[in-house]
């Protein structure tokens, strides 16, 4: 019965996961419509157009929408047009089933795994599209945060100054560098998503692990950049997806160290 309740819970994870990779490809889509205010004859949202394959625009049979499954039997590939699947569609699927299970492992079958895996899940997707178009939009940063801030007020009151402080200290230092960098160079060097970002996550772990997070993010972000540099791909880099990054490495650590 335990095994078949663990399959189960992976299995609402991917379910997410595809879902997800809705979120990563239209969302964008649909603020850089907003925002150039184009008018189109046919809707575009979340729900519309059913899912297709974005070369041939060819809708999808129900058995090629089955996440992680139909990627793997289709070969990664469109199944009419053959034009290859990016490998982020599976990655994200999975992803989201691993931190179902890691959630529902640590917290169990309780109202905290349903909420971690909340921030676990809308922060990956941000970081993804983050990492994709240099954006991290307000209804998901926002969304983290007021989310963290009403869930320690109803839950853990006593938690509720600790989360305010935490979301304070995270937006001010960013912001602080954002000034200094400015201020120096006469150019944006960060995105206010980021300081949004990083707000809602120092909502969510509290004053005492925004360092921490801080400290992973800033790490894990330099030693791409060193790696994109040797392979002579020096390119502008999304803090988002470090963030996230950090956020899960001290969420790990927390609970093991």
């Amino acid at each position: 019965m335990t095994e078949v309740l663990w399959v189960f819970v992976f299995i609402i994870g991917i379910v997410l996961g595809s879902f997800a990779n809705v979120l990563v490809h239209r969302l964008p889509l649909m603020i850089m419509n907003n925002d150039n205010e184009t008018k189109s004859a046919s809707p575009f949202n979340l729900a519309k157009p059913a899912s297709h394959c974005p070369c041939c625009q060819a809708p999808l049979r129900w058995w090629q929408n089955i996440p992680v499954l139909s990627f793997l039997v289709l070969g990664a590939r469109c199944g009419l047009c053959r034009a290859r699947i990016p490998w982020r569609y599976l990655l994200i699927e999975l992803g989201s089933g691993v931190f179902a299970l890691y959630c529902f492992w640590w917290f169990g079958a309780s109202f905290d795994a349903l909420m971690w895996f909340f921030f676990l899940y809308v922060a990956w997707v941000a970081a993804w599209i983050d990492a994709e178009h240099f954006l991290l939009p307000d209804v998901l940063t926002l969304l983290l945060l007021w989310v963290a801030l009403l869930w320690k007020a109803i839950v853990y009151p006593d938690l509720l100054r600790e989360a305010v402080l935490g979301a304070a200290l995270a937006y001010s230092l960013l912001r602080a560098v954002y000034e200094v960098h400015l201020f120096f160079s006469k150019r944006q060097g960060m995105g206010m998503g980021d300081m949004k970002l990083f707000a809602a996550i120092g909502a969510w772990f509290g004053l005492v692990h925004v360092p921490n997070v801080l400290l992973v993010a800033c790490a894990t972000a330099l030693l791409y950049a060193v790696y994109a540099r040797m392979r002579h791909h020096a390119h502008m880099i999304p803090l988002g997806p470090f963030l996230t990054l950090g956020a899960v490495v001290v969420l790990v650590l927390s609970h093991h160290l």
